[in-house]
Order: structure tokens, then sequence, then C-alpha cells
């Protein structure tokens, strides 16, 4: 068995939102930053994880990505089975594979032990486990926590301040159009380039 990559990321966007417990929501453009991915991959990711329960997205300006469940309740194999659809699987045991050797095969068996010992293993290593001098595992999560913090402090500045600067220039817009012609009431037309000598 070997995990994709969208299986690793999986498991990383977990364990971050996992030391977030009982705090504020992570952002999705923090999110992607910590994990060192694109923020459309991060959508495709998180989805079938929405879908499956192990994590939710909460809206509004304070809005985010929390854990769906504890960190306990969470598996290694509820990710693997999300992501990849079985812990482990062999392909020649899959019901709608016509193998030959079907009856009375000698392998047949040990492959669906050793997927069941597997499945067993990973059910019991939770996110809990994970948490656990993860933080400290790569050095370079400590540079990317401060570029997704100054990130997502950038991006509530610009969506506090846009408003402002949107209705002042609308403001200044509509003064520049409201010329009017002196006793008329009337709004002047506005003028193109130089105007012509008669």
């Amino acid at each position: 068995m070997k995990p994709t990559a969208r299986t690793c990321h999986a498991t990383r966007i977990l364990l971050e939102l996992a030391h977030l417990e009982g705090s504020n929501p992570m952002r999705a453009s923090e999110l992607s930053v910590i994990i060192g991915i694109s923020g459309k991959l991060l959508e495709k990711i998180v989805r079938p994880l929405k879908t499956a329960g192990l994590l939710k997205s909460l809206r509004g300006a304070t809005g985010g990505y929390i854990l769906g469940r504890t960190p306990q309740a969470i598996t290694l194999a509820d990710i693997l089975t999300t992501m990849e659809g079985a812990v482990f699987k062999p392909q020649c045991c899959e019901a709608d594979i016509d193998c030959l050797l079907i009856e009375g095969c000698p392998t047949g068996n040990i492959w669906s032990d050793i997927a069941h010992q597997m499945e067993q293993h990973f059910r019991n290593i939770t996110l809990a486990h994970l948490m656990i001098d993860s933080r400290e595992a790569c050095p370079s999560r400590a540079a990317r926590v401060a570029r997704a913090t100054h990130a997502s402090r950038a991006e509530s500045e610009t969506h506090i301040q846009k408003p402002w600067r949107d209705a002042s220039a609308a403001v200044g817009r509509s003064r520049l159009s409201r010329r009017r012609k002196p006793g008329s009431g009337q709004t002047a037309p506005r003028q193109s380039g130089r105007p012509r000598l008669v």
C-alpha cells in the first residue's frame, strides 16, 4: 500500500485543525500556506473530508475550517478509506475482477488476512496520537505558519479597508460627473479630448 499525495495532504490538514481545537476556525488561505499547496488543490482535498464528516466549514467573516469530530474519534483508517476507498485491498480480491484462479486460490486468504490486520492497525492510530510532538517534526513548519499568519492578517486588513476606498472613489467619480451648466440646472455633457477651434 502506498498512500497518494492527496491522502498525505488530507492527514496534515486534519492534524493542523486538531491543534486548533477550541480556537477560531482556520481560513483556507492560511491553511493552504501552512500545508504548502494551492487553494484549488486544498478545495479538492477538503471536499471528500467534508462529505465524510471529518471536518466542517463555517461561513462568515470569522469562518473557516474546523474538525468534524474530536481528534480521538478520527483514525488513519477513516482518512485512508475516505481518500483511497480502502485501507488495503488487493486488486485480485475485488468483486468486479475476473480472477482465473478464484477456485482453489492459494493466496486469497493471505491477502485478506493482511488487509484485515492493516485495517485494524490503522484504526488504532488516531489524530490524538499524531498530535504528540508533531509540531516539531518539520523544521520549516514555523516559517510556513508565520507566512500564513502574515497573509491572513493582510487579507483581513484588505477586507476592512477596501469598502472605504471603493466608497471614496465612487464619491469622487460622482462629483466629476455632476458638472452642471451655469444657470441651466442640467448636467453638462462631458467633452473628450481638446476643444475644437472654430
